[in-house]
């Protein structure tokens, strides 16, 4: 048995812990920097396959002086070679080999042998200080797992996770997969990885986008890559390693292994000699890939941006935190923001109004430039933030939000990387300190990022968000209208209207304090509610018929791959061949929205009450919430809760939190909606003072203009508006995705739709047509069905009354159109003063006037 000298084991190499995106060794970060080691020609029958101490004991010195700090060993290693790694400071990563590529899963026998070889790992070298973790297999063929399918796959290696947390709880366990299978996505590890051999860095940072989004909110992590020096030179194997350290880091990755660290290779009871992997030979030699790795890797503690220089210089960013009352997070933000890894940066406070102790807090920060004004909301904040910003980049974040080291790093290389207007990233929730912090943590309806693509988003939530100044200064910034939510949504539209991009940094991660109590959980909720209905005046387009926003892209939430209403979809290749077999998720279930909405709840409750006289309807009302149960319980089946408080307390809470999260939003979005934006009955019961033609109540709903001079339906359209705005009427313009030109918010019953033409005559001559069209109102439905629910269930418990509910209902209906038409005819007024100001006249027939000789 060979033993290392006591005095020479490091005792201070505290276990790993995942978090977010990365690792950490306490509180500093750790990135994976590591080769594979092995396997080795045994030293005598029976043996580890390894080399012999002494010149393990030589490698693990290089690795260190190149600064390696991990391998992969792809056996269970004994007690002296974790020992010698600790004295280097360097961890250890055990692959559990399967023997056995067969249909496993039906041979009881296979499978017990899998876990009990697991086990035993897990159990070997339990709570040693250099034991990083356990990949338990390594690439399983595609077409096993295509056989067994993914989830009866994920669910049997979230088995062998368990079985290693039951032996040493504080390793890390996870698979090493690899592009055949990236679909293959166990919940229970503790981070994802895979063997990846691109050596186009175009192809491989792509890829690495798409894995980090497949990743959610783990670490992710290369466990092989390398290149041959038998087929190419040393040179390129060099330029390769290199570009491949700096485009994983780059791209936010926690780490990555290089395959491998020598050419001395082992395997299947041979000597491997026709590759050569190693960036070192067999003899130990260095090959030129070891010079060139060496400045990139020693002293990782390093900020990113001095390890890898970026092609071009990095810009001056200005942070700008909002904060109205946010005082309880306060410290911890600022303190995560003055600690950034970035060359150039400066922080504004912008104190809303304040009443907690927002400034004395600030008092510990002199360096902090903090702006104080009067309450005015969240947009205005932003645009004052803004305006005393000095750097070439704007970036957000909220006072509830802890910033990781690297955050302003990541943001700004992805803003940089393509011709992005703006970038985000995630937030994730920090650890709970109860199990009801857990659980709202694991509710739906958080900010989340919505993405086109792997590395383009349609939206990025305001916590995490970064803009060229140039840009916002373009759209005008932020719109006051929005005080309290909605904001970061209005501006990531109306940049993309201009056509620019907006670009996701996945590795951007803040951390953001979740509402901490139900209570202020729904309070969040409601205020999204109507933040919607906000923005549904201005962008109708992206909007459905109940108010709820229209995403093009994936929304990216808690429960992503839902397996029960969106399964998603693989690709395999033909004959399950594909070297690359991508999952693509769909889109979120229209139906599942549907079932869990507040409409739906409408509909059921009315038929709940017209089964009261007539009971052959009672099983109805009872299979609608059943069916809105099921999108409640799949959710609550498939949301993560920390483990260590997920308990059946906390999934009941969670199935009432899923439940009722989207009917107290839907409620907030309607009153909002109902009692938002509407013409003042001042103005409506004004008259125009301008030289009009008078317009009759049945022509209001079609006017027409004549130019002898060639105006057409622009001129008039601009002056319209202008007068609108003059007089004080709601309105909201066409974007280009609706059949109207304005849409006038008239009244609580009605609104009005204005729509143009032109028509061409000769000489130059020009008709216009304007349509002017009464638009039922959401509030004048909801009141609608209301009374007609009641007058149908009181017509069936009174049927002798009939007669004067319907004509109670008739006449109530003359009134409302009655009120439409009044409100048609005021506008038409306007419109007849708008084409006059723009030099159109007014005709009273269909048809043009007839040219004079």
């Amino acid at each position: 048995m060979h033993e290392i000298a006591p005095a020479a084991v490091v005792t201070d190499l505290p276990r790993l812990v995942p978090r977010a995106k990365f690792f950490f060794e306490g509180d500093h970060k750790f990135y994976l920097q590591g080769v594979t080691y092995g396997p080795f020609r045994p030293a005598k029958e029976g043996g580890p396959q390894l080399p012999s101490p002494e010149k393990t004991a030589q490698d693990l010195r290089l690795m260190r002086e190149l600064g390696i700090n991990v391998i992969r060993v792809y056996h269970t290693p004994p007690r002296w070679f974790l020992d010698l790694a600790q004295a280097e400071r360097i961890r250890v990563m055990v692959t559990i080999p399967w023997f056995k590529r067969v249909l496993f899963l039906d041979d009881r026998e296979a499978v017990d042998t899998i876990r009990k070889n697991v086990e035993q790992a897990a159990i070997a070298n339990a709570g040693h200080p250099a034991m990083l973790g356990f990949f338990i297999d390594n690439e399983i063929p595609s077409d096993l797992v295509r056989w067994y399918g993914a989830r009866r796959m994920e669910e049997f290696l979230n088995g062998l996770v368990r079985i290693v947390k039951a032996h040493d709880p504080h390793a890390l366990a996870a698979y090493a997969n690899f592009p055949p299978t990236e679909y293959l996505l166990p919940s229970e590890v503790d981070f994802y990885s895979y063997n990846v051999y691109l050596h186009r860095k175009k192809d491989l940072v792509g890829y690495l986008a798409r894995l980090q989004n497949l990743a959610g909110d783990k670490p992710l992590i290369l466990s092989e890559f390398g290149m041959d020096t038998i087929r190419h030179p040393e040179e390129e194997q060099a330029a390769l390693l290199a570009e491949h350290v700096t485009t994983v880091f780059e791209s936010g990755l926690a780490g990555t292994f290089i395959f491998s660290w020598t050419d001395e290779w082992y395997t299947d009871g041979v000597d491997v000699t026709d590759w050569a992997f190693g960036i070192v030979k067999a003899d130990r030699t260095p090959k030129v890939s070891y010079r060139t790795l060496q400045p990139l890797l020693q002293n990782p503690e390093r900020p990113l941006y001095q390890r890898f220089v970026p092609e071009q210089k990095l810009p001056k960013v200005s942070i700008v935190v909002c904060s109205y009352n946010g005082a309880r997070t306060l410290r911890d933000c600022m303190l995560s923001l003055q600690d950034l890894n970035y060359p150039d940066y400066e922080i504004i406070l912008v104190d809303d109004g304040s009443k907690d102790n927002t400034q004395p807090i600030m008092q510990e920060f002199p360096k902090v430039r903090n702006i104080r004004q009067k309450n005015r909301g969240l947009s205005v904040a932003r645009n004052v933030g803004i305006a005393a910003a000095t750097g070439a980049v704007v970036a957000f974040t909220d006072s509830d939000c802890m910033a990781d080291r690297d955050w302003l790093y990541f943001l700004v290389h992805t803003l940089l990387s393509s011709d992005f207007a703006a970038v985000g990233g995630p937030n994730i929730s920090p650890p709970a300190t109860d199990w009801i912090q857990a659980t709202v943590g694991a509710a739906p309806g958080g900010p989340s990022h919505v993405l086109l693509t792997d590395t383009i988003a349609e939206h990025v939530p305001g916590c995490n968000m970064a803009y060229h100044k140039w840009a916002l200064e373009m759209i005008g910034g932020f719109d006051p209208e929005y005080r309290k939510a909605g904001d970061d949504v209005d501006v990531c539209w109306r940049i993309m209207q201009l056509g620019y991009q907006i670009g996701f940094s996945p590795s951007a991660v803040v951390w953001h304090y979740r509402r901490f109590e139900v209570k202020t959980y729904f309070s969040q909720q409601v205020g999204y509610g109507e933040a919607e209905a906000m923005l549904r005046y201005k962008h109708l387009q992206y909007f459905g018929p109940t108010g709820s926003a229209i995403w093009h892209g994936n929304v990216y939430s808690q429960v992503r791959m839902d397996t029960f209403f969106s399964k998603p979809v693989i690709y395999h290749g033909i004959f399950g061949t594909g070297l690359f077999q991508c999952i693509y998720p769909k889109r979120y279930n229209p139906w599942a929205g549907l079932l869990s909405s507040l409409e739906w709840l409408g509909v059921t409750l009315f038929i709940f009450f017209l089964s009261i006289p007539l009971p052959g309807l009672r099983l109805i009302p009872l299979i609608m919430f059943g069916l809105t149960l099921i999108v409640g319980l799949s959710y609550m089946a498939q949301a993560r809760i920390e483990t260590k408080y997920d308990s059946i307390p906390a999934r009941l809470l969670l199935l009432y939190l899923t439940i009722m999260q989207p009917w107290r939003r839907a409620w907030a979005r309607y009153f909002t909606w109902l009692r938002g934006k509407r013409t003042p009955r001042a103005v409506i019961a004004s008259r125009e003072r301008a030289p009009h033609m008078s317009v009759g109540w049945l022509a209001a709903g079609h006017l027409s203009f004549w130019s002898e001079t060639g105006l057409e339906r622009g001129h008039l359209l601009t002056k319209t508006e202008e007068l609108l705005e003059e007089e004080g009427w709601k309105y909201s313009l066409d974007t280009g995705w609706t059949n109207w030109d304005l849409l006038i918010f008239a009244s609580r019953w009605w609104n009005l739709r204005l729509r143009s033409m032109t028509e061409i005559y000769p000489h130059g001559r020009r008709l216009t047509r304007v349509g002017n069209f009464m638009n039922v109102s959401t509030f004048s439905s909801l009141t609608g069905g209301i009374l007609l629910t009641f007058a149908i269930v009181t017509m069936l418990y009174r049927p002798h009354q009939s007669l004067y509910i319907m004509g109670g209902l008739a006449f109530l209906a003359l009134l409302w159109i009655l009120h439409g038409m009044r409100l048609r005819h005021r506008l038409a007024e306007l419109v007849e003063v708008a084409a006059i100001r723009a030099g159109l006249q007014p005709v009273t027939k269909s048809k043009p006037p007839e040219k004079k000789a």
